[in-house]
């Protein structure tokens, strides 16, 4: 027992690091990869509107820094029409709850949209009270997440979540202008 015991479980140890430590340049390009999915749709939603010389939009490099990941170049899009100008920027990868967060904002307002879980709708608080103060050792089954874009959406009493689609987005669109 002893010396060897102890060698066994410092291995043990070094097998379970490996597999917990997180690959963060493939959580950014990940990351990146959504934002650009992000932006395709909208492009192909206000494509109609370039085409008739209504509306114009271009995109600025901008740099975010985030812990782990480190200073990394994201685009921030300008939509241009009817004297408005809308800016569609990333917020970045790492926070609470989600997986990514992208905010449109305009002159009346912010909107945000978030990668979420696909079958997700909203903020979900669980609690638990233990009368013993004993541990529980329960097996949950872990779901893997399925990430998309979604719009939040706010009211006085709650925030859900709804799926990113061209009306969502329209909807959105014109809460945050002077229309």
């Amino acid at each position: 027992m002893g010396k060897t015991d102890f060698e066994n479980m410092l291995d043990q140890h070094d097998v379970i690091k490996k597999q917990s430590e997180i690959d963060w340049d493939a959580q950014k390009k990940e990351f990146l990869d959504f934002i650009k999915e992000f932006y395709s749709s909208i492009e192909g939603w206000i494509q109609p509107y370039v085409d008739q010389g209504k509306l114009t939009y271009d995109y600025k490099t901008i740099t975010l820094s985030e812990d782990n990941i480190g200073t990394y170049d994201v685009e921030k899009m300008n939509i241009n029409f009817a004297g408005q100008q809308v800016k569609i920027e990333p917020v970045g990868t790492l926070l609470i709850g989600t997986k990514g967060r992208i905010d449109m904002e305009g002159a009346r307002g912010r909107v945000q949209f978030i990668l979420a879980d696909k079958d997700s709708k909203g903020i979900r608080v669980n609690a638990s009270i233990s009368i013993d103060r004993a541990p529980k050792k329960e097996q949950q089954n872990v779901k893997i997440p399925s990430w998309t874009w979604k719009i939040v959406l706010r009211d006085s009493k709650m925030i859900s979540y709804e799926d990113f689609t061209e009306g969502n987005f329209f909807n959105g669109l014109m809460e945050i202008i002077n229309g």
